[in-house]
């Protein structure tokens, strides 16, 4: 759940006036596995004009209550805080993160995670400091003027030390690109 909390930061969207939380991604694998974890009906909602990416569609008001009393609210993007997580959870919640909102260059060396909460970029910070990784923000503005936050992991010592610390205990099975190209390196790859 700890990885499915980190999706919802990320990709889902919190609506203001009715008990739906949605999941939007592009691939359509981390849907079915964010439904399977929380034993939802897997209910995608139509592609079309203003649906061209796969969503996951959650009606409950527990867990909109649980995920307000997070702080993870509608318009979450510029205000979302850093969640308590337990330090137990906080590699899976790291994984979901970044199959949300993270980069991993296709050599391995390079990952960035893009937010516009300053306060969730500074928490991210702190994990990746706490987990000595060479790591650091930097900010530019987007086109509407927001500020934008990417928190990177940088180096080729360290990539593969992040990726031995996220997908070592992982027990989803999700496949990615992403995945992939942070193992390039890592010793779970020459396993």
């Amino acid at each position: 759940m700890a990885w499915v909390l980190g999706l919802i930061i990320t990709d889902g969207c919190i609506n203001k006036t009715i008990n739906t939380i949605t999941l939007t991604q592009k691939n359509e694998d981390t849907l079915r596995l964010a439904a399977k974890y929380m034993e939802a009906d897997y209910i995608l909602a139509p592609a079309g004009k203003n649906k061209a990416t796969p969503t996951l569609v959650i009606n409950s008001k527990k867990i909109k209550n649980d995920l307000l009393a997070l702080g993870i609210t509608s318009n979450k993007s510029l205000i979302v805080p850093f969640p308590k997580v337990p330090e137990e959870y906080m590699p899976s919640f790291i994984r979901g993160v970044i199959d949300g909102d993270g980069w991993v260059q296709k050599k391995g060396y390079v990952m960035n995670i893009t937010t516009a909460s300053q306060t969730f970029a500074k928490g991210l910070l702190t994990v990746f400091q706490n987990w000595k990784l060479r790591s650091e923000i930097t900010i530019e503005v987007s086109s509407s003027g927001n500020l934008i936050y990417r928190v990177w992991v940088k180096g080729k010592t360290y990539l593969p030390l992040l990726a031995n610390i996220l997908y070592n205990d992982a027990v989803e099975h999700l496949e990615s690109q992403k995945k992939a190209n942070m193992l390039i390196h890592s010793t779970l790859n020459k396993k």
